[in-house]
């Protein structure tokens, strides 16, 4: 069943709003005026990029994304200079750059418009063009950082926090086409990296399913050891004992990834015998697994193209 036009406008924005909300809850907690600022801005600029650039489906959705990377960097950049000003000045500087960027989508709206209506993967050397507007943005942010490395604590923080907002959102302002450029063309290769990776989803399952398979096999062998051998197998937490299934689970998953957090340990030969089978068989099956991906791919390609 198709979804009405609002439904799939509902749907394109609500996952790329999700993600800012969760990356705004861990900035900033829920409670936070600046998280509302950040979701709320989202939401507005994203209904505003529709009324003025309705063609560009992919130009929310990438912004959206720009907008959760703005913001987790905002939160390291306020931590790690500004973690003294007061919330109204924070909220206000998170918000200046958004407001330029969309001021200039405005005033340049016909040039933007013609960038939106007609999307297009450039060369990587245009690409690379379309985001060199980070540089100066950067520039600024890593020169106040220094500033205040040399110069120690900086005299009126809420000022200069502002000023430094302010230059980034007049930066922003002046080359607000290329950053709607930089916009559409990460919506494009993000479109085209889904789209490739929905090719792979047969294989993709299938590796999936033999993963869980060796992850439940060797979890029901720890399991099994802890029940029925006399002896203490495992170390968990300094106390040497048997895993219950949950824990067998999760100390499996561990072992065939390889991460060991070290938590829980195989004491001993028997269960130090499984695990190293079990990394053995987690190594042969990312070797093996992610050729057979790549095959796949090279295949489903073929005869895409022989088509």
């Amino acid at each position: 069943m198709k979804l009405p036009h609002w439904g799939s406008e509902l749907a394109r924005v609500t996952l790329p709003l999700a993600f800012v909300a969760l990356v705004a809850a861990a900035v900033a907690g829920i409670t936070s005026p600046l998280f509302f600022a950040m979701v709320i801005s989202a939401s507005l600029v994203i209904v505003v990029i529709r009324a003025l650039f309705p063609a560009g489906r992919l130009f929310p959705i990438a912004f959206a994304s720009l907008i959760a990377v703005y913001a987790a960097i905002f939160s390291l950049f306020v931590e790690e200079i500004f973690r003294g000003v007061d919330t109204a000045f924070v909220v206000v500087g998170f918000c200046l750059p958004i407001f330029f960027f969309v001021a200039g989508c405005w005033l340049r709206r016909d040039q933007v418009r013609a960038v939106v209506a007609h999307p297009a993967i450039r060369s990587e050397q245009r690409v690379l063009m379309a985001a060199a507007w980070l540089v100066p943005v950067f520039f600024v942010g890593a020169t106040v950082i220094l500033l205040s490395r040399f110069v120690g604590t900086l005299a009126n923080m809420d000022m200069v926090f502002v000023g430094a907002m302010a230059i980034i959102g007049l930066i922003v302002l002046a080359v607000s086409r290329d950053v709607a450029i930089f916009l559409v063309e990460a919506g494009l290769l993000f479109e085209e990296f889904f789209s490739r990776m929905s090719r792979l989803v047969i294989p993709a399952f299938a590796f999936f399913t033999f993963y869980s398979l060796i992850v439940i096999l060797f979890a029901s062998a720890y399991r099994l050891i802890s029940v029925y051998t006399p002896e203490r197998n495992f170390n968990v937490g300094g106390a040497l004992r048997g895993l219950s299934f949950s824990e067998s689970i999760y100390f499996s998953i561990g072992t065939i990834s390889t991460v060991g957090y070290g938590d829980i340990i195989p004491y001993s030969n028997l269960a130090r015998m499984l695990s190293s089978l079990e990394v053995f068989c987690g190594i042969m099956l990312l070797i093996f697994g992610v050729s057979e991906l790549l095959e796949y791919a090279r295949e489903h390609r073929r005869d895409g193209g022989s088509e």
